[in-house]
């Protein structure tokens, strides 16, 4: 990332594919290896009853010509064969081929279908676990491409078409046998076809591979551009710049479409030139088969099913390389899946135990899952923070937000925290909860530190970061609502009760939404809950923070969009909930922390003063203002 831009170019890749992503593939399937390879059997034997066909068709006509002077007088098994033997043979073979071909399309499209989806569901618990800076420096929409058009590539080539090139891969095997089986003189053409085709695909696969990276990496901009503009809509239309977004989505979308055209351009010349080959092959290798018959070295039905087998070759051979250069569509989707598979997950990141992946990153096993999850390390109404000499900065070429902070929160006391713009409040709560690195210093909750993957010193207590999140609590200034129901929204514990949800939401001022009806919990709220008001979703968060119980409870000014009659009714209800937990609050109104234990006061990133609520108001009013802005 080069000095002074914060957006990260997206990465572009060249050249031959890594073998990294035929690892994931492999990871993909490994579930479904064996029923996979048993279902290619089946479509293989499948495949070798429906064209053998043409061999036992070519039989029958050598019989019913059987003395004459190009079908010649050979003595097989099928020299007592009767025309209902041959009808009956051709029907047995064509069903069960066809039956079997049935079940390998639909068994393998299904298990494809698992296997992307199982890509798609290890990929997203990594990126959940991203550094926060990854989110900072990288477009949402061009995250969104990542798990939409590029996961949609490889969706649709892991069901049918998957299927497809399975069954061309069976017949080119099957035709060249058939072949050597009717006829040896019609091999080398077939061979001159594989090769010449095979040299086509290479003299255009680098081409078509680049062309087609290039379209995942233009389809960005526009999606991103999209997704910005409609978080942005309302901002947009009341300062009335409409026609500059609307400008700048249509030059990404030309973009995209030009590289369409250049994509479909190269692709097209590649068919063309396999086309104009195989056109060409089919003419020598009817001018031969003509010869061949003259001259009494073939019969005609060995003719007719020779011919039959190079014409289907030639096809197949034409189609079978269109497939593959198809199929690198979805092999560009999987390198890109690929990138985010294996990236760096924040520090002290690890994935659960459901992980089906083995890639760099730690997997907890069942057994610490269940401890993480069972563990009472926390007392839900003991816990002291300490942060001791924190130093912070979100990037190593941007500037220190903290710097050598140190204080300590003893249990169950109440903390303020006031400062100006860009004194480093909230970089403060981000450090606490470890969304970024610390450049230097500890923080601890009951003298245990978060295992980030750090050196451990001894005589130091150490415990997963989730754990250690689970400790704290968090209000936002900028209230978050989930798409689901009020309950989903509200806690995600299965075992508390609606009466327990009911009681806690009414005693902060949800009385109203609730109307004494268990089943409002059911309500469906819209995403970013577009259907409340800003205060109603604020309220909605103090509920899911108070239902929580954690003993360390952070507010970032969490009544400032609440009308004063509902902070009244919240203020008495978080007195009587929050009374013997640790709070930190961060202030932008002095009369939310006049009744605090302590106020500390920070300035550009530094802790200035420490002291009763009364001293330091006093002194910070005196140097700021009467309000913090």
């Amino acid at each position: 990332m080069q000095k002074n831009n914060f957006i990260n170019n997206e990465i572009s890749f060249s050249g031959k594919y890594s073998s990294s992503i035929f690892q994931t593939i492999s990871m993909s399937i490994k579930l479904y290896r064996n029923k996979f390879i048993f279902y290619i059997i089946l479509g293989f034997l499948g495949r070798a009853f429906l064209l053998i066909n043409a061999n036992i068709i070519g039989k029958w006509a050598d019989h019913l010509c059987r003395g004459s002077l190009y079908c010649g007088n050979s003595n097989d098994i099928f020299s007592n064969f009767s025309f209902y033997d041959f009808l009956f043979l051709l029907l047995s073979l064509s069903f069960i081929g066809l039956f079997l071909s049935i079940i390998f399309r639909v068994f393998v499209s299904r298990m494809g279908t698992y296997s992307s989806s199982l890509l798609y569901d290890e990929t997203t618990l990594r990126v959940s676990r991203f550094p926060i800076r990854f989110f900072d420096t990288n477009p949402l929409g061009r995250i969104i491409t990542r798990f939409s058009s590029d996961y949609s590539s490889i969706t649709r080539m892991s069901g049918g078409p998957l299927t497809e090139v399975l069954s061309i891969t069976f017949d080119l095997i099957l035709y060249i046998i058939l072949i050597l089986l009717a006829s040896f003189y019609f091999f080398p053409i077939i061979l001159v076809s594989i090769f010449l085709n095979y040299y086509i695909y290479k003299l255009n696969k680098l081409k078509i591979r680049k062309e087609r990276r290039n379209l995942s990496i233009s389809r960005s901009p526009a999606i991103a551009h999209f997704a910005e503009t409609v978080q942005g809509a309302k901002i947009i239309r009341v300062f009335g710049k409409d026609s500059i977004f609307i400008k700048k989505f249509s030059e990404n979308i030309e973009k995209y479409l030009k590289q369409i055209k250049k994509t479909n351009l190269y692709i097209n010349l590649f068919s063309l030139q396999m086309s104009i080959l195989n056109i060409s092959l089919l003419l020598m290798t009817g001018i031969l088969g003509v010869w061949l018959v003259q001259n009494k070295f073939i019969t005609v039905g060995s003719l007719g099913v020779g011919f039959t087998f190079i014409l289907m070759t030639s096809t197949t051979v034409q189609v079978f390389f269109e497939w593959v250069s198809a199929l690198e569509e979805a092999l560009t989707g999987i390198e890109r899946m690929d990138q985010y598979l294996k990236s760096d997950l924040e520090e002290g990141g690890v994935l659960p135990s459901e992980a089906k992946f083995l890639t760099n990153h730690k997997i907890l096993s069942k057994k610490e899952d269940n401890d993480i999850l069972n563990s009472n390390i926390f007392k839900l109404d003991n816990a002291e923070i300490t942060i001791d000499n924190v130093s912070l900065r979100y990037s190593e070429n941007l500037p220190f937000v903290l710097k050598n902070v140190s204080f300590k929160v003893k249990n169950g006391e109440k903390i303020g925290i006031i400062g100006k713009t860009g004194s480093g409040k909230s970089s403060l709560i981000q450090a606490i909860f470890h969304l970024y690195s610390l450049y230097e210093g500890r923080i601890c909750i009951n003298n245990y530190e978060a295992d980030l993957g750090q050196d451990k010193k001894e005589g130091y207590k150490y415990i997963d970061l989730n754990l250690f999140r689970s400790a704290i609590s968090f209000i936002s200034q900028e209230p978050t609502i989930f798409s689901g129901t009020l309950r989903e929204n509200f806690t995600t514990n299965k075992n508390m009760s609606d009466d327990e949800i009911i009681y806690v939401a009414k005693l902060v001022g949800l009385g109203k939404m609730l109307s004494n009806d268990k089943k409002s919990l059911d309500t469906f709220l819209q995403e970013k809950g577009s259907d409340l008001s800003l205060g109603e979703k604020q309220l909605i968060c103090m509920t899911r923070c108070l239902l929580k119980n954690s003993p360390i409870i952070l507010m970032d000014e969490a009544t400032s969009s609440i009308d004063p009659y509902s902070e009244e009714i919240l203020v008495s209800a978080t007195k009587k909930f929050l009374q013997g937990k640790t709070q930190i609050i961060v202030a932008h109104r002095l009369s939310t922390i006049e009744d605090c234990d302590r106020v500390l006061w920070l300035d550009s990133g530094k802790l200035i003063m420490d002291g009763s609520a009364k001293s330091v108001l006093n002194a910070f009013k005196s140097f700021e203002g009467t309000k913090i802005h």
